[in-house]
């Protein structure tokens, strides 16, 4: 946890690790879409903060955020001293590498701030080299980026096509996290994490689904919220 500011609000910034041993393993979907969905855990953490905040000590704005925007999330983890920016666009943790979620609590309480932690990425290059898309060598393009390939809707172009084979994933992808010698790291010590895996998913097992009936089914999970055709698309390129 880091504390900053962000114009009149205090920030109190949490980092969420599901890096686990059970990531010893392969699979076509993100490690982060592998566990059950982490909006719906992490949301629940700030929230539980949050009532706190607002019934024992007094604050009368206690707002919980987590995936509202990446560029701005990054920006003050950074700030709060929770990690340093990473050249493959993530913030990286000393503790647990990028393999985290970030969340945060916008408040009225005055609290003490933290520093940013001094140093910096390793600057290896291993990220730039390795992501399928080409999308680090610049900053972060990300309409060359894998993971927000397999995410967007319609029809891909054939060279979104080709990044997304060269991935190897269906949904998301951990090529840049994978290769990060920051990565390094201890074991997540949040078993909700590390529970009710699901490394893969197939053809075979949501096109006879109808809309609803995968909802029911997978609407538990965070490669779920662009439904199942966007999935269908992407499966198919790998046939």
């Amino acid at each position: 946890m880091g504390i900053t500011l962000d114009g009149a609000d205090t920030c109190i910034m949490c980092a969420f690790p599901y890096y686990c041993s059970a990531l010893n393993r392969t699979g076509n979907l993100s490690y982060y879409t592998q566990c059950l969905d982490y909006h719906v855990i992490v949301k629940d953490k700030l929230e539980k903060t949050a009532h706190f905040l607002r019934n024992e000590i007094g604050a009368q704005k206690a707002a919980c955020f987590t995936d509202v925007g990446a560029p701005v999330e990054k920006k003050l983890a950074v700030a709060a001293g929770i990690g340093i920016q990473g050249k493959n666009a993530l913030v990286i943790s000393p503790l647990y590498g990028t393999y985290f979620f970030i969340g945060y609590i916008r408040t009225d309480l005055d609290l003490p701030t933290d520093p940013p932690l001094k140093g910096g990425c390793a600057n290896c290059g291993m990220c730039v080299k390795s992501c399928p898309g080409t999308a680090l060598n610049d900053g972060l393009d990300a309409l060359r980026c894998a993971s927000y390939i397999s995410q967007k809707r319609g029809r891909l172009t054939d060279d979104e096509a080709e990044i997304l084979h060269r991935s190897g994933y269906v949904f998301g992808c951990d090529i840049c996290q994978k290769v990060c010698p920051h990565n390094n790291v201890s074991f997540s010590p949040m078993k909700e994490f590390c529970v009710d895996i699901k490394e893969s998913i197939s053809l075979s097992e949501i096109e006879p689904l109808s809309n609803k009936e995968f909802l029911n089914r997978y609407g538990n999970r965070a490669f779920s919220w662009r439904g199942k055709n966007v999935l269908i698309r992407n499966l198919n390129i790998f046939k």
